[in-house]
């Protein structure tokens, strides 16, 4: 079935570039709206969205509030923020606050497109324009690790789902996203290949 994913961003040429990324990634349709009304004028109409593709800043939306109501209202449902304002606190409380990833506007269109495909795959991620991979070579130190954060990072290492994180720690994926978020910050990285790179390291798997 052909996913239905809006694009919602009040930047015409912004909405055509992330088209065109989005449908090298995957088959869908895809509709793109410039203010909150006509976001949820969308998404209300069967079938429900997919996934939302969200700016920060556009007419109507009020950003984390608007990102824990339409978690609320669509559980099932990708939400993918891709903002310039990637800041490390800003994109920590939307995060937590339910989205499935962030993608800052600074990275190349190749890497963006990468993520919103492991996104959409089922993955929760954070993009940023500084992308730094753990050396080979260098071991940190998961000692200041809580234990549940140790055990989430057991199952990065493992290559687990949000999904399956979730499951086998009896917690919901919203949970479960939270606690990835915290672990990327409290590792120093952003994504989950640089959190399983250093699951190996620590001999975790």
């Amino acid at each position: 079935m052909t996913a239905k994913i809006i694009i919602a961003d009040d930047h015409p040429l912004f909405r055509t570039g992330l088209r065109q990324l989005v449908q090298k990634q995957a088959a869908a349709h895809i509709i793109e709206v410039a203010d909150f009304a006509a976001l949820m004028q969308q998404a209300q109409q069967d079938p429900p969205p997919d996934a939302m593709i969200l700016d920060l800043v556009f007419p109507g939306f009020d950003g984390v509030a608007s990102i824990s109501k339409l978690r609320e209202a669509y559980p099932l449902c990708a939400l993918i923020v891709v903002s310039m304002n990637d800041a490390p606190e800003n994109v920590d409380l939307i995060m937590a606050t339910g989205a499935n990833g962030f993608i800052s506007k600074a990275v190349p269109p190749d890497q963006m497109a990468q993520a919103i495909s492991d996104i959409l795959a089922g993955q929760c991620l954070v993009c940023l324009e500084s992308e730094e991979e753990v050396p080979q070579d260098q071991i940190v130190d998961i000692s200041r690790l809580s234990p549940r954060q140790r055990e989430v990072l057991l199952r990065l290492g493992q290559g687990k789902t949000t999904k399956e994180i979730g499951r086998e720690l009896a917690i919901s994926p919203y949970t479960a996203r939270a606690h990835i978020s915290a672990l990327f910050k409290a590792l120093g990285v952003s994504t989950r290949s640089a959190a399983a790179a250093i699951a190996v390291q620590a001999g975790l798997v």
